[in-house]
């Protein structure tokens, strides 16, 4: 049943990308943010819009346990779903409060452009019910977070909002959850057809340009 030597899928559309890959995965916001450096003001603004994420991301995330091949397959995403809703939400809220954010500019802040588009990329792989998409968004989203959250070093006694957005993405959990994501993606390349693996491969390049404009614009003076 193919060759064991063929490299993995997810492999194969990274490596398609390698130069973005690179850059979203070493960005200065995540060096800055790491070493204590970056002004709670980029913070701030940074996860105002990425807050934003939170209902799309959840509604991508259980149209994939939805579409998911089997039991085994759905009860990993679950897990994920509630620790997005619980744990990271919480995080938000408790990050806003200590960064002096109140409701009211949460509100009145639009969606930049760059969160639209990313907003967009995941309502179009939720409403697409087609699992190889969904999978390239998510796993370009978790293992681009991954890379780097595990690749910076935080200093010793970084505040909460910078430390603990670094550490929602790392540690072993996380990375069952990247490892979960690709593997599924990796179990599933083989029965797709060539049209469905080139909608993968523009599923994930879309993904990958759209947080690389992401990154762009948390840094980006007001």
């Amino acid at each position: 049943s193919g060759e064991p030597m063929a490299a993995r899928f997810t492999e194969e559309l990274r490596a398609a990308n390698a130069a973005d890959w690179e850059e979203i995965t070493h960005d200065s916001f995540t060096d800055e943010l790491a070493a204590g450096t970056l002004p709670n003001e980029t913070l701030a603004k940074y996860l105002i819009q990425d807050h934003r994420f939170l209902d799309s991301f959840s509604v991508l995330l259980a149209s994939l346990i939805a579409a998911a091949p089997s039991l085994e397959d759905r009860i990993p995403g679950a897990k994920f779903l509630a620790l997005i809703l619980s744990e990271e939400n919480t995080y938000f809220e408790r990050a806003f409060e200590s960064l002096g954010v109140d409701d009211a500019r949460r509100r009145s802040t639009p969606d930049a452009p760059e969160t639209t588009r990313f907003l967009e990329l995941m309502d179009g792989a939720s409403h697409s019910r087609k699992l190889h998409l969904m999978l390239a968004v998510l796993c370009v989203a978790e293992w681009s977070y991954q890379t780097w959250a595990k690749r910076v070093f935080p200093v010793p006694g970084l505040a909460f909002t910078h430390l603990e957005w670094i550490d929602l993405h790392r540690g072993d959990y996380f990375d069952s959850v990247v490892t979960y994501l690709r593997d599924m993606l990796d179990r599933l390349a083989p029965t797709l057809s060539e049209s469905e693996k080139a909608e993968t491969q523009v599923a994930f390049r879309d993904a990958v340009l759209a947080e690389k404009a992401f990154w762009a614009m948390a840094r980006r003076e007001p």
